[in-house]
């Protein structure tokens, strides 16, 4: 375009000639116009008027010049209609690299409650919208077929995912922020940053998916794997070979909630020249900014605190420096593990509100440690990194010095595997399922749900630790169905909860508090009194006998019957000859349909 300008001339670009082909003086006419609302320092750029108005912007092929200059450096690209880079620039096939850095560019001196509020997502959106937009796209249109815009390919960058990875960039205090699909994602990134011949440390208490990963996929592309209790700085030193390239750890740990003390291993590991990684999925950044005390990587699973709902899977990768970022940046392209554009709005959705439920959910648990700690013998160990929960001094030192709050997981010992089953099982409110995080409280055994892909030998965990995620619901109902379930288990009963729940069939009209008495009673009839089918009273703690009794008789024994006869195999002879009967039925309604459309077909005016 320069090639064609009189140097003597002054070039007019019109502002609102929206049938312009010429893309490039759109581009730079839009430049010039967000200059000046950036900086302030360049001269004022009148705006394009009304329709009836032209209005028009008047620059010199070396004021022209002077844009192209800037806009690879003091442009953010996620608004501009067409960008470019300067010639000479190197893309590395990378388009996230250096066309769209996604830098947060400060550090943000906001308080932690308004910093997960104040975020401008899209300042270069013409429309200004409160919200960062769903660009839901795979593509972007480029300005010619030599000019490459921000964006090109959702895999490489999208506006949306921009937006969140500046944000969370933001928040830890980060060079750069990466969004990834899932958090064992995320956590795989890392493990690419290793190469055949090196060795990875990481915390002998660790998730168990990252127990997987490790033991099943990095020692076969040749890395070393070792385990170390890192919360020992000296065991750590000791295991340290030239070799060692990145040493990961979680702090607390996940379940045991074992604390190491971040300041003095991210020394430790800066002075052999390994890198630090932690997995800081339990103190989100309104807690813990790990990469202040000197870490080099955290990871996020943002399924947790950063969605809040539990309704989307992501993970997070954030970097103290440049060219590390660089490497995560590229494997996220190369490997396509980036998260997707409506996945990354509700994270930003929930972000919003992170701190408060954080707050609320770690009240809760401060509470729900010490009530558990007055349970026992029934409750023997606590674990839980807070005033009110069985953390040991030294350790809760450690933790208060580098989180603002002890969290809101914890976990637990009861000393049988039976007890704290059925305590599980007895939970109305807690639902047992991996996971947390949420709003809700959740429940599990990690042995044999969450860490169950560690080998049992392999394990460091008692078999009857139970993990609990406390949500925002009032503490006291929290409490209250706490102390139901030991109740229950205690007293050796069976747990009432979704009995007859069968997920194949869920919206059958199950009855989940009635029970068929047990098949080595010796009948193997369906009951023919709703007085058979219900338990006594002390079978069924905190429901009275008329509460057991309500309802239709004949309804709870059709309920019960059809339950057993969609099961799968036929449980009892009655049962047989019913789905026989059922089976004869369907078939002669078949055989009476196909004979109907035989004799319409038959009568038809064309058969005549």
């Amino acid at each position: 375009m320069s090639a064609q300008m009189n140097p003597q001339k002054e070039v007019t670009f019109t502002a609102k000639n929206q049938l312009s082909r010429d893309f490039e003086a759109r581009r730079l006419e839009n430049a010039a116009w967000r200059l000046w609302r950036k900086s302030m320092r360049e001269a004022e750029v009148e705006r394009a008027g009304s329709e009836e108005e032209e209005a028009s912007i008047s620059q010199s092929p070396p004021r022209v010049q002077s844009l192209q200059d800037v806009i690879g450096d003091r442009l953010d690209f996620t608004g501009i209609r067409f960008p470019n880079a300067r010639s000479g620039r190197d893309y590395d096939d990378l388009p996230t690299f250096p066309i769209r850095p996604n830098f947060a560019g400060f550090k943000n001196q906001l308080q932690p409650a308004s910093e997960c509020v104040v975020f401008d997502g899209c300042p270069e959106d013409p429309y200004h919208p409160s919200n960062t937009p769903i660009y839901q796209t795979s593509t972007f249109v480029q300005p010619s077929s030599s000019e490459f815009g921000a964006y090109d390919y959702t895999r490489s960058g999208n506006p949306t995912r921009t937006a969140l990875e500046k944000h969370v960039a933001m928040l830890e205090q980060a060079a750069a922020a990466f969004a990834f699909a899932s958090g064992m994602a995320a956590l795989h990134t890392v493990t690419r940053l290793l190469r055949e011949g090196d060795e990875f440390l990481l915390n002998e208490d660790i998730y168990g998916g990252m127990h997987r990963l490790v033991t099943q996929d990095c020692v076969h592309n040749g890395v070393k794997v070792r385990f170390v209790d890192t919360t020992d700085l000296e065991a750590v030193s000791k295991a340290i070979t030239p070799r060692t390239k990145i040493i990961h750890t979680e702090s607390p740990s996940n379940p045991r909630m074992r604390i190491t003390d971040l300041r003095s291993l991210a020394a430790l590991a800066r002075r052999h020249g390994v890198l630090l990684s932690v997995d800081s999925t339990m103190m989100p950044p309104v807690i813990c900014k790990p990469l202040t005390l000197g870490v080099d990587i955290v990871v996020h699973s943002a399924t947790k605190f950063f969605s809040g709902h539990a309704d989307c899977t992501g993970g997070l990768v954030c970097v103290r420096d440049p060219d590390l970022a660089k490497r995560i940046a590229f494997l996220q392209n190369a490997e396509g593990t980036a998260l997707s554009p409506f996945e990354c709005f509700l994270f930003l959705r929930g972000i919003k509100t992170m701190f408060l439920r954080v707050e609320k959910a770690q009240e809760n648990a401060q509470g729900v440690a010490a009530f558990l700690l007055k349970r026992r013998p029934h409750i023997k160990e606590v674990f839980f990194p807070g005033k009110s929960g069985g953390c040991d001094p030294r350790s809760l030192c450690i933790h208060t010095s580098q989180c603002h709050g002890p969290g809101c997981v914890m976990s637990f010992t009861t000393g049988s595997v039976d007890f704290s089953r059925r305590m599980l099982d007895a939970c109305r409110i807690f639902k047992t399922t991996v996971s947390f995080g949420s709003v809700n409280s959740l429940c599990e055994m990690p042995c044999t749900m969450s860490h169950a892909s560690i080998p049992s030998e392999k394990r460091t965990l008692p078999s009857d630790l139970v993990r609990l995620s406390i949500g925002i619901e009032d503490v006291a109902d929290l409490l209250a169905d706490l102390d139901h379930a030991i109740m229950v288990a205690s007293e050796g009963l069976t747990p009432h909860n979704d009995d007859g729940f069968d997920s194949r069939f869920e919206d059958l009209p199950v009855v989940p508090t009635l029970r068929v008495r047990p098949e080595e009673e010796g009948s193997t009839r369906l009951p023919t009194s709703c007085a058979t089918t219900v338990k006594s009273e002390s079978a069924v703690p905190g429901r009275s006998p008329e509460q057991l009794s309500e309802g239709s008789t004949d309804g709870h024994a059709a309920a019960e019957r059809c339950r057993r006869l969609f099961h799968w195999g036929f449980n009892t002879e009655e049962d047989a000859a019913a789905r026989a009967a059922w089976g004869v039925a369907v078939a002669a309604s078949a055989l009476a349909l196909v004979g109907v459309a035989f004799a319409s077909w038959a009568r038809s005016p064309g058969r005549r």
